[in-house]
C-alpha cells in the first residue's frame, strides 16, 4: 500500500503544495523541525517500517514520506508512543520531505522496484540540492542502478543502490547491506548504514562499499542466485533421503548432527531443518506440511537475471541456471501431473528404503555430495562476480574479501563456509577458482560425491542443482574436455568453422585450421 503510484503522486503533490489546508497538523512542518532528521525513508510499507524502526533504535532522527498520508499518520503516532516526540518526522508532501532532512539530505528508498523507485527518484531530484545522497534499496538489476546513478550524478546529487539481505526481520534487527554507486558517497553515509547493519560475531558491521555504478546490486544479484542454487541443494538433499526410506523426524536428526560438525552449519540448513518436522495445523493427525504444500516455487527474477548476465559475459554457472530452471519446472505443475499420467510409470521409481550398516554409509557420502555442490555453486557466484565486475568495470572485485564477510550476519547465505572463502581470497586475489581453496575436500569427498549422484539417478531422484555442481567441478578441473573436441570437429564438418590444435604444451593454438572432410549436406 505504500508504493508510489503516478497519477495519485502527482495529484498529492499538487493538492499538498498549494496550501490548501490539506495536510493533517501532525505533518505539518515547523521551522523548529526543518534539517532535524539525519535520515530519510521514502515507502513505509513492511520493509520501510522496520528500516526506520531500527534507525529510530540507533539513536537517528528519521523523516518519512508515503504516499498514504494516513499511513504515515499512524506510523508516526505509534512512533512517538515508542521512541518520543520528534523522533520520527512524517511528511505529505516531497517539499517538506525535504525541508525535514539536514544536508547533505540522505534518503533511502523502499517502494516496489521498476517505474514507481524511477518516479522517487525524479521526485527527489526536483527537491533534494548538490552533493545530497539517494539511496535506492529494491532488488534491481545492476544495469539499472548504473543508468540510475549516472543520471543522478548528471543532476548534481549522489547515489547509491544498496540491496538488503536478511527480509523485514532482518531491516528491523539488522540486515547485511550491499552498497554500489558515487564511491564519495561512503563517509557521508557510512555511519547510518553500519548503525543499522547486523553485527558479526567479531563486532564488525555486515555492509562494505562493494564498487562503483551498480556494484551493490551486482553483488545482491549473485548472492540471490547463490541463495536459489543452495537452498535447491538442501531440498534436494531433503528429497534424496526421503527416495531411501526416510522421514521428517530422521531427516532432521541428520541434518542437525550435520549442523553439529560445524562446515555445514548455516541458516540455509536451519531453516530446512525447521522444515523436516513442521506439521500441518489445518490437517487432522501428524501429517507434515511439505507433504500438504504446493510444489511452486515463486521468485522475484534476481537469480534469472543473474544466470541470463553470465551467459552474456560467458562464465559458466550451471548450478545457478539449474537452480533458476528447477523454479521454472516447478511452476509449470498442470504440464507435469499431466506427463506424470502418461510417462510416470516408466520413469519415476518407488523408495529404496535403506537400512543399518548401508544407510550409515550412504548418508556419509551424501553429506560429502552437499558439501561440494554448496563449494561449487559459491565458486559459480564468485566467479561471475568478478566475470561481471570485469566487463562493466564496477570495481568489486579488490572489495571481494571483505564483501564476503559482510555475509556472516544478517544474511540468508550466513554459514560457517564463509570464513575459509573470505580467507582464501585474501591469501590469493587472483585465485583461479574458489574449488582451488577446498583441495583436501574435494580429494576426500569426490568419491562419494559421484556415487551419491549415481544412487539418486537411480532412485529417480532428479537433483538437478546437485547433479550440475557435479558436472561443474568435473568439468573445470579438466584441461581437455574429450567431447568439446568432438564439437569443435563436428563444427568443422558441416560449416568449416575451423577449430584450434593443440601444441605439445598443451595450449591452444592461436591461429584455426580447417580439416579435410567429405561433403556432407544435410
Amino acid at each position: 500500500h505504500c508504493h508510489p503510484n503516478e497519477k495519485r503522486s502527482a495529484a498529492a503533490r499538487v493538492t499538498m503544495s498549494s496550501g490548501t489546508g490539506v495536510i493533517p497538523p501532525s505533518l505539518q512542518v515547523s521551522g523548529d523541525q526543518e534539517g532535524k532528521a539525519d535520515v530519510g525513508i521514502v515507502g513505509i510499507g513492511v520493509m520501510g517500517s522496520n528500516l526506520a524502526l531500527n534507525l529510530l533504535s540507533k539513536g537517528f532522527v528519521v523523516a518519512v514520506w508515503n504516499l498514504e498520508v494516513d499511513v504515515t499518520q499512524k506510523f508516526v503516532a505509534e512512533c512517538d508512543k515508542d521512541f518520543g516526540a520528534g523522533k520520527l518526522l512524517g511528511s505529505a508532501t516531497y517539499e517538506d520531505f525535504a525541508k525535514l532532512l539536514r544536508p547533505p539530505r540522505k534518503s533511502f528508498i523502499l517502494v516496489t522496484a521498476g517505474k514507481a523507485t524511477d518516479m522517487v527518484i525524479e521526485n527527489l531530484k526536483r527537491v533534494f540540492s548538490a552533493n545530497d545522497i539517494i539511496v535506492d534499496t529494491g532488488n534491481a538489476h545492476f544495469k539499472d542502478q548504473s543508468r540510475r546513478a549516472e543520471e543522478v550524478e548528471a543532476a548534481g546529487l549522489r547515489f547509491l543502490g544498496m540491496g538488503i539481505s536478511g527480509g523485514a526481520e532482518g531491516a528491523r534487527k539488522g540486515p547485511a547491506f550491499f552498497p554500489g554507486g558515487t564511491l564519495s558517497i561512503w563517509e557521508d553515509i557510512r555511519p547510518i548504514v553500519e548503525a543499522a547493519a547486523a553485527k558479526a560475531k567479531d563486532g564488525r558491521p555486515c555492509v562494505t562499499m562493494n564498487g562503483r555504478g551498480g556494484a551493490g546490486s551486482c553483488v545482491k544479484m549473485y548472492h540471490n542466485a547463490g541463495e536459489y542454487a543452495v537452498l535447491q541443494i538442501w531440498a534436494e538433499t531433503f528429497a534424496i533421503m526421503r527416495g531411501v526410506g526416510l522421514e521428517g523426524s530422521k531427516i532432521r536428526e541428520v541434518l542437525e548432527s550435520w549442523k553439529a560438525k560445524g562446515p555445514l552449519d548455516s541458516y540455509m540448513l536451519d531453516i530446512t531443518i525447521q522444515v523436516a518436522t513442521k506439521k500441518d495445523d489445518a490437517a487432522e493427525g501428524a501429517t507434515l506440511l511439505v507433504d500438504r504444500t504446493a510444489d511452486m516455487i515463486g521468485s522475484k527474477g534476481t537469480g534469472l537475471w543473474s544466470v541470463q548476465v553470465a551467459m552474456d559475459v560467458g562464465c559458466p554457472a550451471p548450478s545457478l541456471a539449474a537452480a533458476v530452471l528447477a523454479r521454472q519446472m516447478s511452476m509449470v505443475r498442470p504440464e507435469r501431473m499431466i506427463n506424470e499420467k502418461r510417462l510416470g510409470g516408466f520413469v519415476q521409481r518407488p523408495a529404496q528404503k535403506l537400512e543399518g550398516p548401508e544407510l550409515d554409509s550412504f548418508l556419509e557420502e551424501l553429506e560429502h555430495a552437499v558439501f561440494l555442490s554448496i563449494v561449487a555453486s559459491y565458486a559459480q557466484m564468485f566467479q561471475c562476480v568478478r566475470a561481471v565486475d570485469k566487463e562493466f568495470e564496477l570495481e568489486i572485485t579488490p572489495n571481494l574479501p571483505r564483501i564476503i564477510s559482510t555475509f556472516r550476519a544478517g544474511c540468508i547465505l550466513q554459514g560457517a563456509l564463509l570464513e575459509p572463502m573470505t580467507k582464501a581470497f585474501e591469501a590469493d586475489p587472483n585465485l583461479s577458482n574458489l574449488l582451488c581453496a577446498f583441495p583436501k575436500e574435494i580429494e576426500t569427498g569426490m568419491d562419494a560425491f559421484r556415487k551419491t549422484m549415481a544412487t539418486a539417478a537411480l532412485a529417480g531422484e532428479p537433483a538437478t542443482v546437485m547433479q550440475a555442481s557435479l558436472g561443474y567441478l568435473a568439468t573445470m578441473t579438466r584441461a581437455t574436455m574429450v567431447a568439446g573436441q568432438v564439437v569443435s570437429l563436428q563444427r568443422d564438418v558441416f560449416g568449416r568453422h575451423g577449430f584450434k590444435r593443440l601444441k605439445t604444451s598443451g595450449e591452444a593454438t592461436e591461429e584455426s585450421y580447417n580439416a579435410d572432410w567429405p561433403d556432407m549436406i544435410p
